[in-house]
């Protein structure tokens, strides 16, 4: 069994609780986490959209010491490698979530990418200067222009979950390469305003990105529980728009409560079991696994 995950926020419960990556009682981690023959993870470092400066950038300095910590203390966990997976062990991917994290200093992109960031989003449910998202009506900034073409230049990867869409339009304006929604599901399923709508799921189908599915509750029917059936009426929904190629799985293990079902990595296997009564197991292998390992050995 093979599991890729775009999205985890265990970095700011590491950070806040004094806590391992290793080892702790969060949704991931890493121990735990080794129930899987090949096991991809990006760790988010997320940054408030209300950190500005030098304090967005050393908030972001602080999330990812956790990962170099884990990396340091034990070799149970690597740094992602697209063309060569190692078995047994956490493949980690290093992710910005929140643009406050440049501290509005272009030249910071590649000081990120250096320290090994690979995915990028320009905001969280606020507004930064570079991009608004979906609690405010702000578009992409000039600024967030200009860093959208030094991330491609980068080869780092766009993350658009939370922008609104404004922003999201706006960017595609910018985009040249593939961008992702890492953790995002469907509005026609589910109305929240953190969920995609049919022409913004449309759109990354187009450009060949990739749509995480989210396991929150509230983006899968609105409640604060929610079935396997349910988070696969989503996954149906993307299908159905011919988005088979671009399913992939998005967590948000740490950064949301969890459906009763999926509470921590340990039942990831019992996810896959359930999709496999349900899809053909070459379908099954491409949400949970081949869609997003693709991805990232064309556009990383």
């Amino acid at each position: 069994m093979r599991h890729f995950d775009l999205h985890a926020d265990t970095l700011s419960k590491c950070l806040k609780n004094r806590k391992s990556l290793i080892q702790n009682d969060f949704a991931i981690s890493v121990e735990r986490g080794r129930v899987f023959d090949e096991w991809v993870q990006v760790f988010a470092a997320f940054v408030p959209d209300e950190y500005h400066g030098s304090k967005g950038y050393h908030r972001f300095l602080l999330e990812a010491e956790q990962l170099s910590k884990a990396f340091e203390e034990s070799d149970q966990i690597v740094p992602y490698d697209p063309k060569n997976v190692r078995p047994g062990v956490c493949n980690a991917i290093l992710s910005v979530e929140g643009g406050a994290a440049m501290g509005g200093r272009i030249e910071r992109i590649d000081e990120l990418y250096q320290m090994g960031v690979r995915m990028f989003s320009l905001c969280w449910n606020g507004e930064t200067d570079l991009a608004g998202g979906t609690a405010t009506e702000a578009g992409l900034t000039r600024l967030g222009k200009e860093a959208v073409r030094e991330l491609e230049a980068h080869r780092m990867i766009i993350d658009v979950s939370h922008m609104n869409n404004y922003s999201f339009w706006d960017l595609c304006e910018v985009a040249q390469r593939p961008f992702i929604a890492s953790h995002s599901n469907c509005f026609d399923i589910c109305s929240h305003r953190r969920n995609l709508d049919d022409v913004q799921i449309s759109e990354i189908i187009r450009r060949k990105g990739l749509i995480g599915i989210n396991f929150y509750p509230v983006f899968i029917n609105g409640e604060s529980d929610a079935s396997f059936q349910e988070l696969r009426r989503h996954i149906r929904h993307i299908i159905a728009l011919g988005g088979e190629d671009c399913i992939a799985v998005g967590s948000d293990f740490d950064g949301a409560a969890m459906p009763s079902c999926l509470p921590s990595i340990e039942r990831i296997p019992d996810w896959h079991a359930n999709l496999l009564k349900h899809f053909d197991a070459e379908t099954v292998e491409k949400i949970t696994f081949k869609n997003a390992q693709r991805f990232m050995m064309e556009n990383l």
